[in-house]
């Protein structure tokens, strides 16, 4: 699996939001000061704008599922919503067996009825 340099730009965007305060930090601390940023960046290539959906690779899931949903959803600010597929990024979540109900926020996306 080739990294490609628009991933390490998008990976570094997120980085940067979250660093120079994009994040709620009352919410961080409860998720481990950042922990959630594991999935955004280690399942990257599955939820970038561009492209077909695909399914997750096992490390992804692996991430999903360590990490969970509720603490990538509380990082999730709009500067980072506007890198990602937010629709792939619940895909991924529900490909990896942890699907956020419908209605649930992930950052100001709303999970939509089936």
């Amino acid at each position: 699996m080739a990294i490609s340099a628009k991933m390490i730009v998008t990976a570094v965007a997120i980085v940067g939001i979250l660093v120079l305060g994009g994040g709620n930090q009352a919410e961080l601390k409860e998720c481990n000061n950042l922990e959630g940023l594991g999935v955004l960046i280690g399942c990257q290539m599955f939820i970038e704008k561009e492209g077909e959906k695909v399914a997750p690779s096992a490390d992804c899931c692996q991430l999903v599922n360590e990490i969970g949903m509720p603490c990538t959803c509380k990082l999730v600010t709009k500067e980072i919503e506007d890198t990602i597929s937010m629709e792939k990024l619940i895909f991924v979540a529900q490909s990896c067996g942890k699907p956020l109900q419908k209605g649930t926020n992930c950052g100001s996306y709303t999970v939509p009825p089936a």
